[in-house]
């Protein structure tokens, strides 16, 4: 937003946090779903759908736009109907940042042809991905997905990575975290699922010799932190093992300024695979080692043993041997930072992201042009 601003262009931002349901209208659909998930969940995306279509209608209406840019399928899918029926010829880009569909799958802990929600949440995901005019997939892993599972034109799909404005983060890590952790420790901003790993984070440090003394700091909350808790007390792990649960991303910044590296032990779980991490752009933005899970996204993004490190997924033992080379080495950490805070600065920042972006609102403009 901040590089549309400053290019002089006009912008309106939609935000899903402007259409969250509040908690009388869910305890309302939970009511009238008599305890049903599946009923609940189908009642939540019905409110939903209807809220992002009568607010990006109302959009479309008052002010005259020459692109729309979703970053969800829903709101692709709404857009797309929203354009029909006001008969409005505006090109959608849609950003693939994960699969949908299969994502909730995970959550919810049902396969999607036994769900009528996930159904429908994936017949969601491909009416957007079909209807907009053209697809950014922010790694390799999510324009394969588009191609073969939704039939997808490859032509139709750009591959970007996720960017971060350095100069942004620059100006908030200058300050110290309010935090106050002991060093050396490592720093896991992860939500508490399956798909992050933190499970293997915290064997890992287990896994580590007496000589290398450093300490887990988890950035991160969900429904696994009980069970995590439970592993760090059987490990007894407790006194080097803190949880912060969910904290302000200024907070996490500054705390992966500080850390010996950000460790990100994603691991494949009900068909996902971690997409360009932000965490790990953040990290080496920040001039920081990451060491994450040779899969995915993450794979694409980290030149193993000169941006970062990459370790076998699911692999304790692997994850605790890279920590252990970078509390060693101090010379080989230092070159990594560096090198990492480089290859960012020249591939991966809002600057340079925005260009290309530009490249692709401009030809999508052009081909959408009514011939005269």
């Amino acid at each position: 937003m901040l590089c549309l601003k400053e290019n002089k262009h006009n912008y309106t931002l939609l935000e899903g946090s402007v259409l969250k349901i509040n908690s009388f209208h869910k305890m309302i659909a939970l009511i009238l779903s008599h305890g049903s998930q599946e009923v609940y969940l189908n009642k939540r995306l019905k409110i939903q759908l209807s809220r992002m279509a009568k607010e990006i209608e109302r959009l479309l209406v008052n002010d005259k736009y020459d692109l729309i840019h979703c970053h969800d399928p829903i709101a692709g899918y709404v857009a797309n109907l929203a354009r029909k029926k006001l008969n409005i010829n505006i090109p959608i880009v849609e950003t693939i940042h994960g699969p949908m569909a299969y994502e909730t799958k995970m959550m919810v802990g049902r396969e999607i042809d036994q769900s009528q929600y996930l159904t429908r949440l994936l017949q969601i995901e491909k009416e957007a991905f079909i209807n907009s005019d053209h697809l950014i997939a922010v790694d390799t892993g999510q324009a394969n997905i588009a191609i073969n599972d939704f039939s997808i034109n490859k032509n139709k799909i750009t591959i970007m990575f996720n960017s971060v404005s350095c100069e942004t983060i620059d100006s908030i890590v200058k300050d110290p975290p309010l935090t106050k952790v002991e060093k050396p420790y490592l720093l896991v901003p992860r939500r508490l699922v399956e798909k992050t790993g933190v499970r293997i984070a915290i064997e890992a440090l287990a896994k580590i010799g007496s000589d290398t003394k450093v300490n887990l700091v988890i950035a991160g909350d969900g429904p696994l932190k009980n069970k995590l808790m439970q592993l760090t007390k059987d490990l007894k792990l407790e006194v080097q093992v803190i949880f912060l649960g969910s904290i302000d991303r200024k907070e996490v910044l500054r705390l992966g300024k500080e850390a010996l590296a950000v460790v990100v032990p994603s691991i494949p779980s009900c068909g996902v695979i971690e997409a360009t991490s932000i965490a790990v752009i953040e990290a080496m933005a920040c001039g920081t080692v990451a060491i994450a899970s040779n899969i995915g996204g993450l794979a694409e993004l980290i030149e193993n043993n000169k941006t970062g490190l990459l370790v076998p997924h699911s692999d304790p033992v692997a994850l605790g041997k890279a920590v252990s080379v970078i509390f060693e080495d101090q010379d080989m950490r230092n070159k990594i930072c560096r090198q990492g805070r480089e290859y960012v600065l020249k591939n991966l920042d809002t600057p340079i992201w925005y260009s290309k972006v530009k490249q692709i609102y401009e030809k999508v403009c052009l081909d959408n042009k009514p011939l005269k």
